[in-house]
């Protein structure tokens, strides 16, 4: 499996995470689903910018070493 299909993925499994966030039935229910949007929102980030450092090394990071796109 390359990155790129590992990224879509990701981005996938965000997407339906935000999506249960907007359509849950109870407080309780959004504020799972929003934790698990966050989590998979920061696992598409550790990937993009990962692939972006493989192609081409940026000086343009923040101060936690997240590319600034």
């Amino acid at each position: 499996m390359n990155n790129f299909v590992k990224v879509s993925y990701a981005l996938q499994r965000q997407q339906r995470a935000v999506e249960r966030t907007l359509y849950a039935s109870s407080t309780e229910e959004s504020v799972v689903a929003s934790k698990w949007a966050d989590a998979w929102h920061r696992l598409v980030q550790r990937r993009l910018d990962r692939l972006a450092m493989a192609e081409q090394p940026s000086r343009y990071v923040d101060s936690r070493g997240r590319l600034l796109h």
